[in-house]
């Protein structure tokens, strides 16, 4: 089974940004999938998540946007990422027009 993390709506809320630490595959490809709640803690249907990657080899760190997925009725969401050595990625939902 893999790890799970689970970030409550307070976290993020609360906080704004959110880091967690996760150790991934030796697979060329990951395949990432999530929640995304409103403030209520209800699922949150249509959805936008953009992806960016970071490389943060350079100065200053150089951010560029791989895409966007979006949720579907139960809020949830899922996209397959390149394993990228040494470098993060970083995930922004936004709500629904």
């Amino acid at each position: 089974m893999l790890p799970r993390i689970i970030l409550t709506g307070c976290q993020i809320i609360c906080a704004d940004i959110v880091t967690a630490d996760v150790t991934l595959s030796a697979d060329a490809f990951i395949f990432i999938t999530g929640i995304v709640y409103d403030p209520t803690e209800q699922p949150l249907a249509d959805a936008a998540v953009v992806i960016y990657i970071i490389d943060n080899n350079m100065m200053p760190p150089m951010e560029k946007r791989l895409g966007v997925t979006f949720t579907v009725a139960d809020g949830s969401y899922g996209m397959s990422l390149p394993r990228a050595k040494y470098k993060e990625y970083k995930l922004i939902a936004y709500s629904p027009g």
